[in-house]
């Protein structure tokens, strides 16, 4: 489903991700959907810039 500029995917994440994430998320004040999100989009930026410094 898509939310604007967001896609929301569902996926099945294991329970102690789950747990980890609400707990590292909880002491930064944000939601682990927030810090998943988070997460996700500075992977994302690491390896794209990865493979652009790569190709030069």
């Amino acid at each position: 489903m898509a939310y604007g500029n967001k896609v929301k995917f569902h996926y099945d994440v294991p329970a102690y991700i789950k747990q980890q994430l609400a707990e590292a998320a909880k002491k930064l004040n944000i939601t682990a959907t927030e810090l998943l999100s988070k997460t996700i989009e500075e992977e994302y930026d690491r390896i794209k810039a990865e493979q652009q410094k790569s190709s030069n």
